[in-house]
């Protein structure tokens, strides 16, 4: 296309033309192509099968110079269930088309339009898959399972609003207060009731996580996530049971469910909690040296002392006439291999509890959690009957909880309510 163009040159009192001559351009703008179909006389848009979607453009012919080669994409397009879906997907097609084709793609080349960025190639679905699996890297089986169903839980939100086939990039803030309300004040868990915030901060941190990988990719610019303030949360502790509730406990379970009376004392007396109880094999447990190794959630490989209380519960389980690799607590009662998560496994020992804390009457705030804080509990107990002053107790309970800094074993006793101020009955001459 030739173009005219006027321009007075200085100081000349006459004017000069000359000409610009532009390239013709190559291709037209990228279309969503949408299927209709009749109902009632009237078209209505459709992804019914053999309709299919997909995003054109015309390309210069070098034969004949006209725009007449009609480029169509798919790409997964048609995979999307609802029309809503199919339109933001294909929007994001069409950008990502536009951009390629702004910087030099050329359709009749056997190759894919990759000098458009990654971000305006990929989808929020793919971008948190990617994202997902640099997250994972090195992590335990559990937090992976964990990171797993949070991230689908959002992906399946995410599919319903329309947002999951869109480029990354245009999944911003606004979109993500969305999910975030959702979260608040729409989503009810099994029982009708909604999320505690604790549960809201564990699915907006993951997210905030992967959209970090994301930007450390330079796929995205920014995490927006990690700026929206942290909403209050009430730290969940497990009550401690009582000696006497304790004791009732037992007597249901000597009734009701005697081999969980084999479980129970790994967390009273080697102080394991629920989940490091569940991942113990035989080949844990060294009944020549006294001494079991767990993986924590704290480090690799714990060892932790096997006291005389709990030889006898060791001895009648007949641990060594099985495989050392089998898993020491199973539902069949006995050791044996089951091929299972931890995540089901910690839940399937919770499950198996239920009963009892029914049955006795304990709300929401016990669980097998409750005994490990027991323990502890009264380890502190004992040793103030002792004599013992609060920082003698830290010192001689930190190696027995593990706990890594003297800091943390007061925090942890402190919630389980443990240092309180003594009677001061005797200091005080009050009457009234």
């Amino acid at each position: 296309m030739k173009k005219p163009q006027f321009v007075r040159i200085e100081p000349t009192s006459e004017p000069t033309f000359f000409k610009i001559v532009l390239d013709k351009k190559q291709y037209s703008e990228p279309q969503l192509y949408i299927p209709t179909e009749k109902i009632n006389g009237k078209e209505v848009e459709t992804v019914k099968p053999g309709k299919r979607w997909y995003v054109w453009f015309l390309w210069r012919n070098p034969e004949t110079d006209k725009l007449d080669i009609k480029i169509k994409r798919y790409k997964g397009l048609n995979r999307y269930k609802t029309v809503k879906e199919r339109k933001a997907v294909g929007a994001a097609m069409k950008k990502a088309l536009s951009t390629a084709l702004e910087r030099g793609w050329n359709p009749l080349i056997k190759e894919s339009p990759t000098t458009a960025k990654r971000s305006e190639l990929m989808t929020l679905e793919k971008a948190l898959d990617y994202a997902l699996q640099l997250r994972s890297a090195n992590k335990k089986e559990s937090t992976v399972a964990d990171y797993h169903v949070r991230l689908e839980f959002f992906k399946s939100w995410a599919k319903k609003k329309g947002y999951l086939g869109i480029q990354v990039h245009k999944f911003q803030l606004e979109n993500f207060y969305e999910y975030y309300d959702f979260l608040l004040l729409e989503h009810k868990t099994k029982k009708g009731t909604g999320l505690s915030n604790s549960s809201i901060e564990n699915h907006k941190r993951l997210l905030s996580s992967l959209f970090t990988q994301l930007k450390n990719k330079r796929i995205i610019d920014h995490n927006f996530i990690k700026d929206i303030p942290k909403l209050d949360v009430e730290p969940q502790q497990n009550t401690p049971f009582t000696p006497n509730e304790i004791r009732k406990i037992k007597k249901y379970l000597e009734k009701h469910d005697p081999y969980m009376l084999n479980f129970i004392p790994f967390m009273t007396q080697c102080l394991l909690r629920p989940r490091e109880a569940m991942r113990l094999r035989i080949k844990d447990l060294n009944t020549e040296d006294f001494i079991l190794r767990v993986e924590t959630k704290t480090e690799a490989l714990a060892t932790v002392k096997i006291g005389e209380k709990i030889k006898p519960v060791i001895e009648r389980m007949d641990l060594k006439t099985f495989p050392p690799t089998y898993d020491v607590f199973t539902p069949e009662n006995k050791p044996g291999i089951w091929n299972s998560k931890l995540n089901s496994k910690v839940g399937y020992i919770g499950k198996r509890f239920a009963p009892v804390k029914e049955a006795l009457g304990f709300g929401e705030e016990y669980g097998l959690y409750s005994f490990r804080h027991s323990a502890i509990a009264n380890l502190q107990e004992n040793l103030d009957k002792l004599g013992y002053s609060e920082i003698e107790i830290v010192h001689k309970i930190m190696p027995i909880t593990r706990h890594k800094t003297e800091k943390a074993v007061k925090t942890y006793l402190r919630n389980l309510k443990k240092f309180m101020p003594k009677d001061h009955s005797e200091i005080s001459t009050l009457e009234i």
